[in-house]
């Protein structure tokens, strides 16, 4: 038998290797600003270009944006040996090598997953609480944080998992099973301690076997 735990108690946890569970609709998740993982920084090929590339690509980006005059013709098409770069559509017409178009696009492609997100997400499916997340730095250690009926913390480190963007993880905190219906009387977050940026609390139900 289980019931809803409302006062402080101590929790083991049973490994971080829970593996990675698809998130829900209702996941919670941080809505900052689109911030870079650790080695990434926006392009900025226009001001309110915020995919995230290599320092290098934004210095190319740069000058891309600055020899563009020279390498367009007076009708708006590239000189021989540019194309444009399309960085966000047809609306990108800045001349650059087919290398630099290729470039652009991948890094479009990437975007996501070079975003700094932090995802956090549980599900209790299996009558056993498991908390997944990603869009961390990846190899970053992670700081799980419970409080209210229980307090209590972990340190997980964010790898790379396939299907998952940037840095993930899983893990089962080995709470006992479904409890009976009842509001949720705790709350969970991530904080990537690389960058210090924290998930939103994610709202469950804390229980104990009392038999």
């Amino acid at each position: 038998m289980f019931r809803r735990f409302t006062a402080p108690a101590m929790v083991v946890v049973a490994g971080i290797g829970g593996g990675l569970i698809a998130p829900s609709a209702a996941n919670a998740q941080d809505y900052g600003p689109n911030t870079c993982r650790q080695g990434y920084v926006w392009r900025a090929a226009r001001a309110n270009d915020l995919v995230c590339v290599t320092p290098q690509t934004r210095t190319d980006t740069a000058n891309d944006n600055a020899l563009a005059p020279d390498r367009t013709l007076a009708n708006g098409y590239c000189k021989q040996g540019y194309v444009w770069r399309e960085a966000w559509g047809s609306d990108d017409l800045t001349c650059v090598t087919p290398q630099t178009r290729a470039q652009a696009r991948y890094d479009n492609s990437q975007a996501d997953d070079r975003r700094l997100a932090v995802r956090l997400w549980i599900n209790t499916n299996s009558g056993t609480l498991k908390v997944s997340g990603d869009h961390f730095n990846i190899d970053s250690r992670v700081r799980i944080v419970v409080s209210g009926a229980v307090n209590r913390s972990w340190t997980v480190t964010a790898a790379r998992y396939s299907g998952h963007a940037g840095g993930s993880f899983g893990f089962v905190p080995g709470f006992p099973g479904r409890c009976a219906p009842g509001n949720p009387n705790a709350r969970l977050r991530a904080v990537d301690l690389t960058s210090g940026r924290s998930t939103a609390s994610v709202p469950f139900v804390y229980c104990v076997r009392i038999d």
